[in-house]
């Protein structure tokens, strides 16, 4: 039950904007289609890595929604620190979220 909570949190404040995000400016910008996959992997795992990672630490994982909610904490970051695979999309995607891969 504690779990299913802060995956709840998690995915609203933390992974949700992030990967909407993600999604539009790669639409925007045209990304490579390895761009994308490891975008979508990402999606696929962050979610139970940022849960259980706050299971196991309760206490990072309310200062993290916390942090994340007024804006002290970059979500993007939070992800890619958080989710072994997701280091690599962020990275990837930065630039483009940045406008650096725009025209």
């Amino acid at each position: 039950m504690i779990r299913d909570a802060f995956l709840w949190l998690l995915s609203m404040f933390v992974i949700d904007p992030v990967m909407a995000e993600f999604n539009n400016r790669l639409r925007e910008v045209n990304a490579p289609p390895a761009v994308i996959e490891q975008v979508k992997g990402c999606a696929v795992a962050a979610p139970a890595a940022l849960a259980e990672k706050a299971v196991g630490d309760f206490w990072w994982g309310v200062g993290t929604v916390f942090s994340v909610a007024i804006g002290t904490a970059d979500p993007k970051s939070v992800v890619a620190a958080a989710t072994p695979g997701c280091a690599a999309a962020v990275a990837a995607v930065r630039p483009l979220l940045t406008g650096a891969g725009t025209s």
